[in-house]
C-alpha cells in the first residue's frame, strides 16, 4: 500500500512586515519580520510517490496545475539529501489564493512538514522554517502557532523563524475578503518595485524600530499599542508601492473605505486598527470583546463583503 503523508498548516499575518529581498533565490529578506498564526486560514496538503509519473504533479482544489513551483522547491530536498522519485502532490487551500491572505505561506509550509515525514529526515521545526522560506518567505513563519518572529538574517543557514510567544493573548483579526482574485503585480514582483521607492531605506531603519516595540507590546498584551504600530507599517509598506520607479496599488476602493471606517470605529471607543498584505484584503486588528460588535457594524455598512474573525491559530501538522 502506497504510503500517503498529510500535513496541515495555517496562514499567517505579519504584524511588522516583510516586503524586500536581499537575496530573491534564497528569500533572505532586508528587515525581520513577525506575524501571528491564524486559525480559520490553512491548507492542507497529501504526498505520496508517483513512480510511473515522469514528474512531480500537482492537483490544487481538485484541479490539476502547473507544477513548477512546487517541483523547484522539491528540487532542493533531492539535491541536499536523496533523489526521491516523482510525487503526488494534492493541496486543498482554504485561504482565497494569491489575493493578500499568504495562501503560499501555509501551502509551503504544509510541504514543508510533509515531505520531512514521507523522507525521514527529523528536520527541527527551525529547520523546516529555513527550508519553508526557500519555498516562500511568509511559510517560514508558518511553521508555528501563535505569535512567530522571523529573523532576517544573512544567509540560508541564518534567515529562519522561531516561536516568539506560543500563547493567544486574545487579539482578533475581522478578515475582510473584498477579492479573491489573483493579484495584478505578484509579491515578488511588488517587492522588486517597492525597493526602488525613495522611501525605502527609511521604511527599513523604521521597520527595524517598530519590531521591537512590537515585541514589547506582545509581551505586556498591550492589544492598541499592537494595533498602533501594525497599522503604522503596513500603511507605510503601501506607500513604497505607490512612490517606486513604476507605481501601483494593491488598494481598490473598498480597501479605502475599510481602512476610513476602521479609523472611525476607533474614534468611537472601539479597539479597530488595519493590517493589509499584498492584496487588497484588509485585516481589522481588534479583540476578542469588541470583535462581534465591530463585525455588525462592519456587515451593515458593507453588506456586499464577506468577513470572518480569526484568532491566533496553531503550527504546522501531520493530520
Amino acid at each position: 500500500m502506497t504510503e500517503i503523508i498529510t500535513a496541515a498548516a495555517h496562514t499567517n499575518i505579519a504584524l511588522i512586515k516583510y516586503w524586500g529581498k536581499k537575496d530573491a533565490v534564497l528569500n533572505i529578506p532586508t528587515t525581520s519580520s513577525l506575524s501571528m498564526t491564524l486559525d480559520q486560514f490553512y491548507t492542507t496538503t497529501s504526498l505520496e510517490f508517483n513512480p510511473s509519473a515522469a514528474q512531480d504533479t500537482l492537483i490544487l482544489n481538485g484541479r490539476e496545475t502547473d507544477a513548477t513551483r512546487v517541483r523547484k522547491f522539491l528540487n532542493i530536498f533531492r539535491s541536499e539529501f536523496v533523489n526521491f522519485e516523482p510525487l503526488s502532490v494534492s493541496s486543498e487551500n482554504h485561504v482565497p489564493t494569491a489575493a493578500g491572505l499568504a495562501s503560499s505561506a501555509s501551502s509551503f509550509a504544509a510541504l514543508t512538514a510533509a515531505i520531512n515525514v514521507l523522507l525521514d529526515l527529523n528536520l527541527s521545526p527551525m529547520q523546516m522554517s529555513r527550508y519553508a522560506r526557500r519555498g516562500s518567505g511568509s511559510a517560514t513563519r508558518s511553521i508555528y502557532g501563535n505569535f512567530a518572529i522571523w529573523n532576517k538574517g544573512e544567509n540560508d543557514a541564518s534567515s529562519y523563524a522561531e516561536s516568539f510567544l506560543d500563547a493567544d493573548i486574545g487579539l482578533s483579526m475581522i478578515v475582510a475578503e473584498v477579492s479573491d482574485s489573483a493579484k495584478k503585480i505578484s509579491s515578488t514582483k511588488g517587492m522588486q518595485l517597492a525597493q526602488t521607492s525613495p522611501l525605502y531605506a527609511d521604511w527599513v531603519r523604521d521597520s527595524e524600530r517598530e519590531l521591537q516595540e512590537m515585541k514589547v507590546a506582545i509581551k505586556n498584551s498591550d492589544l492598541e499599542q499592537i494595533g498602533f504600530i501594525a497599522q503604522a507599517n503596513a500603511l507605510a509598506m503601501h506607500e513604497l508601492n505607490r512612490t517606486c520607479v513604476q507605481p501601483f496599488d494593491y488598494f481598490v476602493d473598498e480597501t479605502r473605505q475599510l481602512i476610513a471606517f476602521t479609523e472611525s470605529c476607533y474614534k468611537s471607543g472601539l479597539l479597530a486598527f488595519v493590517t493589509i498584505d499584498a492584496g487588497p484584503n484588509v485585516k481589522i486588528i481588534t479583540d476578542h470583546s469588541n470583535e462581534q460588535t465591530l463585525l455588525k457594524r462592519l456587515q451593515e455598512n458593507f453588506p456586499s463583503l464577506s468577513f470572518n474573525i480569526a484568532h491566533a491559530g496553531q503550527g504546522v501538522q501531520i493530520v
